[in-house]
């Protein structure tokens, strides 16, 4: 039995076997490429020897994990791909191209030497016609394809300012594509030549148009046919258009189809994703010569100030999410099952919009979001800053084009975007809170309406936007009514304030600007499974605050009915270089991790915005925890049914109904190891495992074994050995805890170096004065973590550090001694000699004294 997507490779391979017998191949060129991973002279060149080059398939990045290690770099830089491509005699005669769906970001290509053209920009497609370069002399000639790739920093390319890794590759499919001399035109932006429009669509009707682009690059005139057919899902023909048309040699003309019309149309919608199918033939001396085919989705929409948005004529609110298209070791490069599992992850979540954050993506993706059923919002990458001279504007206008001709059949999309945060650098490249250069906004905002212009121009029948971040500035230089929707990034209660003002926020800037319909185009807080909490607080990046966080944006979205939608950031945690938090170059927010397993705050989604009926346990992220003897554990279920009861180790604690959220909680008991819980309704029940390491609340027994601590923290770490490193606390007598001190963080953006335990080191303790554990006499085993938190050049932190008296380290200077944010792990054997305990002095000789981690383990 072969899977949906072995079929879907069989029929294609099968069509195209069927295509090659009349006029046109379509054939794969993925497989089989010989990679150079720097620059080199005369790679282009038929001759030269690439046997010792290394052999890749497409898709194909080089930097899948460079941009995550220490030295916070990344490379931008230029490599070579090669690829032999034997030609038979059936592609005499014949237009041969070239078909790149997405090289990042600047593909300078040859054919046997000769240069055949250039693309700037990695996010959309090209197409190059190679036929005066390929030669078919005998039953099968050789012919060498060269790419010379560079995904170098250029200020006239967007992105400049992206926030992500810029991966550099041919990591999208790669296409020959054999036509007859009569074919739909496959150079116009990389578009394949047919534009489906359906200008009028109600319950009772829906109009059809069509434009053609015909290219016959023969010698001679020729009369042909131009023949449209539409089919329902069940393959029915419900409408027709013919045409005859004169070609004269070498010409392009373009062709518009008369306007029919579908009585009682089957509308498409993100819970009915009712397709129909355009096919297109050029039919020429009674032999179909080329062939387009198009799926249909009538639907129609609106955005409003007041109302929000509406969808085939209902009121209908945007439940979204953002779509970074990178994955855990393989960056860019992914195939068609990946695309396929990302859309469905966000379909079951009960997503109906997604925004493709923050660039086009896969012609996969937009197929499937037509078929699976998702509104998109689809973007060009001008990313928080903006280089208005006229070579950027020139190559953002092409991306324009490109993006829009290319996606432009897909009923899925019905947003338009030209620019992201726009404002959020300055003219100097420097991220700032406030412009203060009218100039150069002046320009900014020039380019930022001729990109809306263009969009509008390019498809009258979308919505133009452009996402904001919350600043005054867009309102005050131009920029907030520019397009036709404004779109708001909020972090409220994240980087800055309180969840509880979202609401307060967008309130204020729909007042300002009633007239101008509004959308919530990303919103989110970040949470790594590693660190977990039973009191979360903002920056503590624990699921727990995520989730809360969540809780508290959804309950206010409902309180605004003007909004016309909402997208999280950001369906996937994805690479973002140069930034800290509890990990190193990865942006947290997502509901699902890099390598695509969900977190808890998945379900919250699911429970609220997908009927089918459910039970979760919201505990998946946390199912290894220690807790003090005696202490409850909240348990947190998320459920769309009624009356959930939830029973530990066979102990019933009720039954509860889900809140406004979807969110039952109850305060439980947890036994020393392995503990059952399950949550059950009549119809749904989930089950979990929870390990507890029941710790005692006094150390000063003869049982005392080991105790780590997450010093500064409010969450408890569990590390790669399988040690919970438990939230920090003050000094009580017969305890362990800090004496004097002030729990800190480090800046969100420092990358830390030399250990694995990276959650360990985001948190601190400055300026205590002792660390105390009254544990019995003893042999014991002390280890001591710090970290560097301040890029200090002099001496401006020296302390000393004693145990019960004795000096362990002397004089010790992190900044000057191992650097910023470059991880110190101690470890000493001590002894406790009497019944006082241990004690760690800390005294600051210079500035303030810090600790990240303290362990202690009893050695007899």
């Amino acid at each position: 039995m072969i899977s949906k997507l072995q079929f879907c490779v069989f029929i294609s391979l099968f069509y195209t076997s069927m295509l090659f017998g009349q006029s046109k191949v379509v054939l794969s060129l993925n497989d089989n490429w010989k990679y150079l991973s720097r620059g080199t002279d005369f790679a282009q060149k038929n001759k030269i020897d690439d046997s010792k080059w290394a052999t890749v398939n497409i898709p194909h990045t080089w930097n899948a994990k460079d941009p995550f290690d220490d030295d916070e770099t990344s490379r931008r830089g230029t490599s070579w791909y090669r690829k032999k491509l034997l030609l038979d005699q059936s592609y005499k005669n014949k237009r041969i191209y070239l078909n790149f769906e997405g090289v990042g970001q600047v593909a300078d290509v040859y054919v046997n030497g000769i240069f055949a053209g250039q693309h700037k920009g990695g996010y959309t497609a090209f197409t190059l016609d190679i036929t005066k370069l390929v030669k078919i002399d005998g039953p099968t000639t050789e012919n060498v394809i060269a790419v010379q790739v560079s995904n170098a920093q250029n200020d006239f390319i967007p992105p400049l300012s992206i926030g992500y890794a810029y991966y550099g590759g041919i990591y999208r499919d790669v296409w020959l594509i054999a036509t007859s001399n009569i074919h739909f035109d496959l150079c116009d932006y990389g578009s394949q030549g047919v534009f489906v429009n359906t200008p009028q669509v109600s319950k009772n009707l829906a109009s059809v148009s069509i434009k053609a682009n015909l290219v016959n690059t023969g010698s001679s005139n020729e009369q042909l046919a131009l023949v449209h057919v539409l089919y329902n899902k069940e393959g029915k023909e419900v409408a027709r258009d013919n045409s005859k048309i004169s070609l004269a040699a070498d010409e392009k003309v373009t062709v518009k189809s008369k306007t029919f019309s579908i009585n009682n149309p089957h509308l498409w919608s993100p819970e009915d994703p009712y397709l129909y199918q355009l096919k297109s033939q050029l039919v020429f001396n009674g032999n179909v010569v080329d062939e387009q085919i198009n799926n249909v989705g009538f639907r129609w929409f609106a955005f409003d100030a007041e109302k929000g948005f509406s969808l085939n004529g209902e009121k209908y609110l945007l439940k979204g999410t953002n779509r970074h298209q990178d994955f855990k070791d393989r960056g860019d490069a992914l195939s068609a099952a990946d695309h396929y599992r990302d859309l469905k992850m966000i379909k079951e979540m009960g997503c109906n919009f997604l925004r493709l954050a923050h660039y086009p993506q896969a012609k996969e993706v937009l197929d499937l979001a037509d078929k699976l059923g998702l509104l998109v919002w689809e973007e060009i990458p001008i990313v928080n800053y903006m280089n208005p001279v006229p070579e950027f504007l020139d190559n953002s206008k092409n991306m324009v084009k490109e993006m829009v001709r290319q996606h432009y059949n897909h009923p899925s999309i019905i947003i338009w975007g030209s620019m992201n945060e726009v404002l959020l650098w300055s003219d100097r490249a420097e991220r700032i809170q406030i412009q203060e250069n009218p100039q150069y906004l002046e320009k900014v905002g020039a380019y930022a309406k001729q990109l809306d212009q263009l969009l509008r121009k390019e498809d009258p029948f979308r919505t133009s936007t452009m996402a904001m971040h919350i600043s005054d500035d867009y309102a005050k230089y131009g920029l907030l009514d520019i397009a036709q929707l404004s779109g708001f990034n909020i972090y409220e209660g994240w980087y800055s304030g309180s969840v509880n003002a979202f609401k307060t926020t967008i309130d204020t800037i729909h007042f300002k600007n009633p007239k101008q319909p509004l959308l919530i185009s990303e919103y989110g807080a970040e949470a790594d499974n590693r660190v977990n909490t039973e009191k979360p607080q903002r920056l503590d990046f624990t699921g727990q605050y995520q989730r809360y966080y969540h809780e508290a944006y959804l309950r206010q979205i409902r309180q605004m009915p003007y909004l016309a939608g909402t997208a999280i950031w950001n369906q996937f945690d994805f690479s973002q270089p140069n930034v800290g938090g509890v990990s190193n170059n990865i942006n947290q927010k997502g509901l699902v991790t890099w390598d695509r397993k969900p977190k808890d705050s998945y379900y919250l989604y699911k429970a609220n915005w997908n009927d089918k009926p459910m039970v979760y346990i919201a505990s998946r992220d946390w199912p290894q925890r220690a807790v003090a003897k005696g202490d409850s554990s909240t348990i947190e279920v998320y459920a769309n049914v009624p009356n959930v009861t939830l029973t530990v180790n066979g102990k019933s604690y009720g039954a509860k109904q889900p809140d406004d959220v979807k969110k039952c909680v109850w305060k439980v008991l947890l036994k020393e190891g392995n503990n059952e819980i399950v949550a059950s309704s009549v119809t749904e029940n989930d089950y979990l495992i929870i390990q507890n390491q029941a710790y005692d609340k006094q150390i000063n027994h003869q049982n005392f074994e080991e105790i780590a601590i997450n010093c500064g923290a409010n969450a408890q770490y569990l590390d790669g050995a399988s040690t919970t490193w438990i939230e920090d606390q003050a000094y009580t007598r017969g305890n362990f805890g800090y004496v004097g001190g002030t729990a800190c963080t480090l800046n969100i953006k420092t990358v830390k170096k030399n250990t694995e335990d990276k959650p360990l080191y985001y948190y601190y303790l400055s300026g205590l004065k002792q660390y105390r554990f009254d544990v019995p006499k003893g042999k014991y085993e002390l280890e001591l973590d710090f970290m560097e938190p301040e890029k200090l050049t002099k001496t401006e932190r020296i302390f000393n550090v004693r145990c019960n008296g004795e000096m362990l380290l002397a004089n010790l200077n992190l900044a000057i001694d191992y650097g910023c944010a470059v991880a110190v792990k101690k470890r000493f054997i001590v002894n406790v000699d009497d019944d006082q305990g241990l004690t760690v002095d800390f005294e600051a000789l210079k500035g303030q004294s810090i600790l990240n981690g303290i362990k202690l383990k009893k050695l007899n």
